[in-house]
């Protein structure tokens, strides 16, 4: 879907020469893709980067891709809240690119949903969105490049144009000149690992540390090396009592845990010294709000009874308060700030304050000194 001046006037707080700035950062993951010839025409290399990596690019052909900007530009951060009609737990991250002329990293296709969105100068899209395209790759390069393409719709994006692009639609981005394009790209986990840490929470949280134990009824087999069948059916039936042993409570905190951890480069920076609670509201009523960090992840499940709990998962941990504090959650939650307005009707409760407190000093909200160089 193509939305034409969607984001209208949409101006980057992120010049090209900053953007390579934060690729030279070692928390950062960054990559520069040349188009360089015929026999391998994409070359890609990894940041950190240094002043003389960017002194040695050509002219043209050449793009700088930095992943996870809004997790170290708050003010970059801010554009997700132009995305609040989608799930919030389904939003990844935004990459930057910046591209010389030519600039392009091949026709390839994303096994999720992107929204591509032009900021600064102008780029070719070209894409095939037939049933079953080409998925065959260019062997022995270092990108998933398309071995073949054929382009059935072709747009030029100027600034405040924004592309949706659903998974596994082929697609080829070519910079007309200087330009710049943030890429917001929605999550999808794979059910493999979503499988994988699963299991793995279940079997740490419920499976003692007992071993086997021959049973007294058990038989010896005929033949040493045989395996016995009611040995088989022992071992399954306690791998199956562990699994069936998690609750929904337990399957509930795992997800949220799991759908808020951060990855490993991208850290929140707490106050230091940590401030009283006090002081985090005399800040949020003087502010009117407390502006979110870029890098933090919240989100929350109501109760799913009377005897329940409401949960916050921010960055992987997880908080609770008492059925009835969804709509404190969902104020803490908003991008792309705490807003005074939606959180006072509950800061006369001494279990809200604290976990305000306990947020904030966790670096998920901005101090003044932080925000006004964001």
């Amino acid at each position: 879907m193509l939305l034409r001046g969607a984001l209208a006037g949409i101006t980057s707080p992120i010049t090209a020469d900053e953007l390579a700035g934060l690729a030279c950062e070692p928390e950062v993951e960054a990559r520069i893709v040349c188009e360089q010839g015929v026999e391998r025409p994409w070359q890609v290399s990894h940041g950190p980067f240094d002043e003389a990596a960017f002194a040695q690019l050509p002219a043209t052909h050449w793009t700088l891709l930095v992943q996870d900007v809004d997790k170290h530009v708050p003010t970059v951060a801010a554009l997700l809240a132009a995305f609040d009609f989608l799930p919030e737990w389904r939003l990844d991250d935004i990459m930057v690119s910046w591209a010389e002329d030519g600039g392009s990293v091949g026709p390839h296709l994303d096994e999720y949903d992107v929204f591509l969105v032009q900021v600064q100068g102008r780029r070719r899209w070209r894409i095939d969105s037939r049933p079953d395209p080409p998925s065959a790759l260019v062997p022995d390069l270092d990108l998933r490049i398309l071995e073949r393409f054929e382009s059935e719709q072709d747009w030029v994006l100027g600034p405040g144009d924004v592309l949706y692009l659903p998974p596994g639609v082929p697609h080829w981005g070519t910079a007309e000149g200087p330009c710049m394009t943030w890429s917001v790209g929605l999550r999808a986990p794979a059910w493999r690992e979503l499988a994988a840490d699963w299991l793995q929470h279940a079997v740490d949280t419920l499976a003692d540390d007992g071993r086997w134990r021959d049973p007294p009824e058990m038989h010896l087999p005929a033949e040493p090396a045989e395996l016995p069948a009611d040995v088989t059916a022992i071992i399954r039936e306690r791998i199956k009592a562990i699994l069936t042993g998690a609750d929904d409570q337990l399957f509930r905190r795992w997800l949220g845990t799991y759908l808020t951890e951060p990855k490993p480069n991208v850290v929140l920076l707490p106050p230091e010294p940590p401030w009283p609670a006090r002081e985090v509201l005399a800040l949020l009523l003087a502010q009117g709000c407390l502006p979110r960090d870029g890098a933090s992840r919240l989100l929350f499940l109501p109760a799913l009874g009377s005897g329940d709990e409401d949960l916050l998962f921010a960055n992987g941990d997880c908080h609770a308060l008492p059925a009835g504090h969804a709509g404190f959650l969902a104020a803490l939650c908003r991008r792309p700030a705490l807003e005074m307005a939606a959180a006072a009707p509950w800061l006369h409760e001494p279990r809200c304050i604290q976990l305000l407190t306990t947020l904030f000093n966790s670096g998920h909200f901005l101090t003044p000194d932080v925000a006004s160089h964001a």
